[in-house]
């Protein structure tokens, strides 16, 4: 039976080879994953052998049936190669420990002010008093009542600064916040002690992240308030004047992916330029009957896309989408047909090879997903849209619309379902209505004016374009805070580890790249997903204790109840988000602290003790001792944990399991370039 099974699937493999191709990126998102999970730096011996191996196999005769796994085996080393030479390309220096006061001189790179937040600005090339050197970049927080007008991009300035290494994951498991920075350029946080001060000036003109910011500002002030700031970063994607207010509406309403610059505004823009430029070439007999009209849009409309991108800031949804939309204009220009699957599997084959780090990014998973989901939706609903289409008149057609609106949002729901919450640990339960008034209003309104404006910008003819988008954005925002307001807008879920949103994807890639019974072959991914993902959701850790032990939490009756002094905050409330809680609670200090020892439950029982400065610690399950704190007079019974800072230092979250088993972040993390651990060594050991 199992040898009847055997020859059945992989005749029905063999039969459909066509679609082979459409894997081949996948394999290379598995090899660059492979290569991102490791504990250990790989050397180059390992990266080169699979090729010395494979390569003579693939072309060897007589192995015909066995090529195609051959070809597979190097799909997954060439991500695994191309993430190690990624990681050699960006090598750069990580703070290994907290160094501070420190005066930081730097140019000013990237400058964000969002309000309510606290203002940070990206300093590159910096060069430090003392500690620290040979970082490629840091970034800085800054106090929002300081006048921060030296932080203008391509400014120098001088910062007194306290220093960190980049945060890791929040808990083991966790996305790696500190590997993303480090791929980024960034080598060390922290936030400024004092005032920035000038030493140069920033050049009127010249470097692109000064032109974004200059275009930004003076968007933002032409079309005023919320509004404005919406306007500049769907253009120049700076959102760093959106208020948090708005960005949480927009979330909470399941349309913030129309403030991330992708798909939908490339794709916007582009056929703007191309039907708009037709449509005035097509209105010119001497020019249409002379020239190939659609031809010459496209040509513009791939410019326009192209600037569109850089402009925007070149993130990984900007650079699959101009990667798609230029490949269907080039088809276009060549008469030819270009919106498939493979038209996909092209765009994540390139980006993945040139930037393989941004296969653990959220946007780089959203927006393969949600758009793997629309192609392969409309490939089986293209025959019933066609006859509806065919057979219906004007109303039927702008029905159909709206049904295709509906029907791509169900879609781009489901798909980026895990990665909402594998990442963010919610889900937007009205997003579907939401984006049935906002896509509609964005594709045919605003980024029709956006468009309008930004040509009209350097003839100062601006004025009309820009006053009518204030409105049409203001009227989304609307839409988003009345969807936001309703109960249970949004749901909070505990997030799924990296092994279970894996499974879910190549659950969910089974069904969509795979046709007719092969899709069955999703079933057992997804189940295997599914029940993982819940075997997780009823163990969550029972204590977590952050690095400094001055954040110390416990999941309780629905909430995370936390140890005063409970620093740093967002610690807390990312430990917060990923275990699903809605809301944290910070014990008073007047109800749980005596005489320098605060004391609190352990979900699952004992009890967690912090002992301050110079005061001794009575026994407990858990005993964490601040710097100067004593240990216990007496023996303590068998299974008592004693935490000093030494035993902390360096080691990031640590979680206790429902098993009594300790975790810890350092300890997963291992010893790779973007982990403080790696720049203790000796170079010779590096």
């Amino acid at each position: 039976m199992e040898f009847i099974a055997a020859r059945y699937l992989r005749e029905r493999l063999f039969a459909a080879r066509e679609r082979w191709f459409l894997w081949f990126p996948v394999g290379i998102g598995s090899g660059a994953a492979i290569y991102l999970g490791l504990r250990t730096e790989p050397d180059w011996a390992l990266v080169l052998a699979p090729f010395i191996v494979l390569v003579p196999l693939v072309f060897l005769r007589g192995l015909n049936g066995l090529r195609v796994f051959f070809l597979a085996g190097l799909a997954v080393a060439a991500g695994f190669g191309a993430a190690k030479l990624q990681a050699e390309r960006v090598m750069a220096p990580v703070l290994a420990e907290r160094v501070g006061p420190v005066r930081v001189e730097g140019i000013v790179g990237e400058f964000e002010a969002r309000p309510g937040q606290r203002p940070r600005a990206s300093i590159e090339t910096p060069v430090a008093a003392r500690g620290p050197t040979e970082l490629r970049r840091l970034r800085l927080t800054f106090d929002p009542d300081w006048d921060l007008a030296a932080l203008k991009p391509g400014a120098r300035v001088a910062v007194s600064a306290i220093l960190l290494p980049p945060p890791g994951p929040s808990l083991p498991g966790a996305p790696d916040h500190g590997r993303a920075l480090w791929f980024d350029g960034i080598g060390a946080v922290g936030y400024a002690v004092k005032p920035p001060v000038a030493l140069g000036a920033a050049p009127e003109a010249g470097g692109l992240e000064i032109w974004r910011q200059q275009v930004a500002d003076e968007v933002a002030a032409r079309v005023g308030g919320e509004a404005g700031a919406i306007a500049a970063a769907l253009l120049v994607g700076v959102r760093g004047n959106v208020p948090d207010e708005t960005e949480e509406r927009w979330r909470a309403a399941g349309i913030s992916h129309i403030l991330s610059i992708s798909g939908l505004h490339i794709g916007l823009a582009a056929g703007i330029v191309l039907f708009g430029l037709r449509l005035i070439l097509a209105s010119v007999p001497a020019l249409s009957l002379r020239i190939p009209a659609k031809k010459w849009a496209a040509a513009a409309a791939l410019f326009a896309a192209g600037g569109y991108t850089v402009i925007a800031g070149m993130d990984v949804p900007a650079l699959r989408s101009f990667i798609m939309t230029a490949i269907i204009l080039v088809a276009v220009m060549t008469d030819r047909l270009a919106i498939t699957m493979r038209l996909v599997a092209i765009a994540a084959t390139i980006i993945l090879l040139v930037q393989p780090d941004s296969l653990a990014s959220p946007g780089f998973g959203m927006s393969f997903a949600s758009v793997v989901g629309l192609v392969a939706g409309y490939e089986a609903l293209r025959g019933p849209f066609g006859r509806w289409r065919a057979a219906g008149g004007r109303l039927a057609r702008i029905g159909l619309v709206f049904f295709g609106i509906l029907v791509s949002s169900l879609i781009a729901t489901v798909a980026t379902a895990p990665f909402a919450i594998s990442y963010f640990g919610r889900l937007s339960v009205y997003g579907l209505l939401a984006n049935l008034v906002a896509v509609p209003v964005t594709g045919f309104a605003i980024m029709p004016l956006l468009v309008l404006g930004a040509v009209a910008m350097p003839f100062g003819l601006d004025a009309w374009p820009f006053a009518l988008l204030g409105p049409v954005i203001s009227f989304v925002d609307d839409v988003a805070g009345m969807i936001a307001a309703l109960p249970g807008a949004v749901f909070a879920i505990p997030t799924m580890s990296g092994t279970a949103l894996a499974l879910f994807v190549l659950g969910g890639l089974s069904l969509c790249l795979w046709r007719g019974m092969l899709r069955l072959s999703a079933v057992p991914f997804v189940v295997a997903a599914s029940v993982l993902w819940l075997v997780e959701m009823a163990a969550p850790p029972r204590l977590m204790i952050h690095e400094e032990g001055r954040a110390v939490a416990t999941p309780a009756n629905g909430h995370i109840a936390a140890l005063p002094p409970a620093s740093p905050r967002f610690v807390i409330d990312q430990w917060r988000e990923r275990l699903g809680f809605p809301v944290s609670e910070i014990l008073s200090r007047r109800d749980v602290c005596r005489g320098g020892v605060c004391t609190m439950a352990i979900d699952g029982g004992g009890v967690v003790v912090t002992v301050a400065k110079g005061k001794t610690s009575p026994c407990a399950t858990v005993v964490i001792l601040a710097p100067g704190a004593r240990a216990p007079d007496q023996a303590c019974p068998p299974g008592t944990h004693i935490l000093d800072a030494e035993s902390l230092s360096g080691r990031g979250t640590l979680t206790l399991d429902r098993d009594g088993h300790w975790r810890d972040v350092s300890e997963e993390r291992g010893l790779r370039p973007w982990t403080p651990a790696w720049w203790r060594m000796p170079p010779a050991v590096q």
